[in-house]
């Protein structure tokens, strides 16, 4: 057998190594270090791989510690299948050790795909299955693409598997996205949709994770805020970073760790209090700041806040003071800046008067209007008033 990165390995698979995703030269790179580790691993080559799962309760338990990400993962996993429908594949999630936690797929590959292990609990990392996408990403920590006879056990050259990480907030792999099939079934672009999804589900995570703290959403194109590229950051009133996505830390050119140490002034040149007054001022239109990252090219970066009820609590009108009853001190005046050091709980006891007031002082109609409960409502104008306890 001819080396598997070799004219002859590659003359016998109608397909070009990588095609528009990667440098052909970095990726042949990456599956010859994968077959080093597997060769030191003790992987043998020609063995049939394991193709026993873990004991049904042991892949309960994993479940169960993986509910968040299989709860955002499943809904864009349906999606992208939609998308290679009928190209005999498989779409599979793995958790961050490399154990299939749910797949779904054609008929006919399903079938097939029992025989190679493509099950829930089996584990698929370079140690058990070798050189394979979804062991050698999570290895890598980027996304790979492992076709044919790249593949490090020979009962797996008839598979094409694009696979990509899923990071979370600290910058932590919490698992991997998978399409395995049939290598007659290889498309260049499956790679790329499979990263798409993996930033959709990352992104869905993240925003579940922060939902009632504040995040900011940034793009160096105002038109791209909202889409799967955006970078986001959540952040305490203190201007602490609590977390970034894949698309932050890319963007910034610093590690999770970096942004949390330094803090967001330090990073994006803007206080909390400067973001949140923007808003009031502005509503919905992003504010440009200039990232102080060394290393980085120094280009704006159009930045948009979301806290609590991400597109109503900026654009709330002004109006007079709520009746005496509902609230016992009337708010500052609507061109009033709230000092730099305002904290989001003084933002939204604001908003919530501003609320009340703009609805006449009809407290339901003010809940309905902010999404929340009239008893939340009333619970946060009483906390909020002098002397309550």
């Amino acid at each position: 057998m001819p080396p598997f990165d070799s004219p002859a390995a590659r003359s016998r698979e109608p397909w070009a190594p990588a095609g528009s995703a990667l440098v052909p030269a970095a990726h042949d790179s990456a599956i010859a270090r994968s077959h080093e580790r597997c060769a030191a691993l003790g992987v043998d080559a020609r063995a049939l791989p394991d193709l026993s799962p873990v004991p049904q309760a042991r892949l309960r338990e994993m479940r169960e510690r993986n509910q968040r990400l299989w709860r955002h993962a499943v809904p864009v996993m349906e999606m992208l299948f939609e998308q290679i429908v009928s190209t005999r594949s498989l779409v599979v999630l793995t958790d961050s050790q490399g154990t299939i936690l749910h797949s779904l797929g054609d008929d006919g590959f399903m079938e097939k795909a029992q025989q190679i292990a493509l099950a829930p609990g089996v584990n698929w990392s370079e140690a058990t299955k070798g050189t394979n996408a979804i062991g050698t990403a999570l290895f890598d920590e980027t996304p790979t693409l492992v076709h044919g006879t790249e593949h490090f056990v020979r009962a797996n050259h008839f598979l094409t598997c694009s696979a990509s990480p899923i990071f979370d907030h600290a910058g932590q792999v919490m698992g991997v996205l998978d399409v395995t099939g049939d290598q007659r079934s290889y498309h260049p672009h499956t790679l790329a949709l499979v990263g798409l999804s993996a930033q959709m589900i990352e992104n869905h995570w993240f925003s579940d994770r922060f939902r009632q703290g504040l995040r900011l959403h940034f793009h160096p194109r105002a038109e791209m805020l909202g889409t799967v590229r955006e970078g986001l950051l959540a952040v305490s009133p203190d201007g602490a970073v609590l977390g970034a996505n894949r698309a932050a830390l890319q963007e910034l050119g610093l590690s999770a760790a970096a942004l949390r140490v330094q803090g967001l002034q330090a990073v994006l040149g803007v206080t909390v209090g400067e973001v949140i007054d923007h808003c009031r001022r502005h509503g919905d239109e992003p504010l440009k700041v200039v990232p102080q990252c060394p290393g980085r090219p120094e280009r704006a970066l159009h930045l948009r806040a979301f806290f609590n009820w991400p597109t109503l609590w900026p654009s709330v009108p002004a109006a007079a003071a709520p009746p005496p009853a509902l609230v016992e001190r009337p708010p500052a005046p609507p061109a009033a800046v709230p000092p730099a050091a305002a904290t989001l709980e003084a933002v939204e006891l604001e908003t919530i008067r501003r609320a009340v007031a703009a609805a006449g002082g009809n407290v339901s109609k003010a809940a309905r209007q902010l999404g929340i409960g009239r008893n939340t409502l009333y619970r946060k104008l009483r906390k909020g008033s002098p002397g309550a306890t």
